[in-house]
């Protein structure tokens, strides 16, 4: 009976959650951010999941993108899969893979890509408030790096 109590005891403490990654405690959670519209049509969206154990996934999906498509339907999702690195109100996300994914180029198309190399590049700066996360960050849409700012909003 002793041994049988140990033995509780022992899967219960391994079934424990895992621990929060260090620093990402404020981030761990799903965070959407609002439908933007693209031009001439379609929209996208964004969903940042941060785990417990530090992976990170960052999806960017766009809707009714193509002729014939309606607005809910997928076009095209790229997913970054990582873990994340924070360091006081910055966090970086260090990748292991992008899975990519346009219709365009059939149902089943899908791309990966596994090599990072000199990634990442930058880190971005946060904070939250409330059920707000806000980003702050540099694009390269042209010639020159440019801040953006992005809200995303706590969906679980």
């Amino acid at each position: 009976m002793r041994l049988l109590h140990y033995i509780s005891v022992a899967l219960l403490l391994g079934c424990a959650a895992e621990p929060i990654a260090p620093g990402a405690e404020d981030l761990v959670g799903r965070w959407r951010s609002q439908p933007e519209s693209l031009s001439p049509g379609g929209s996208m969206d964004r969903l940042f999941v941060v785990g417990r154990d530090g992976h990170a996934e960052d999806q960017v999906t766009s809707r009714g993108v193509y002729p014939g498509q309606l607005p809910d339907q997928v076009s095209a999702q790229v997913v970054l899969f990582g873990r994340i690195g924070v360091h006081g109100d910055q966090f970086v996300i260090h990748p292991d893979s992008v899975v990519t994914h346009d219709v365009f180029y059939g149902a089943s198309n899908r791309s990966v890509r596994r090599d990072f190399t000199g990634s990442p590049l930058d880190s971005v700066r946060y904070a939250v408030r409330g059920d707000e996360l806000h980003l702050e960050f540099y694009t390269y849409p042209a010639d020159a790096p440019e801040l953006t700012r992005r809200v995303l909003y706590r969906s679980q």
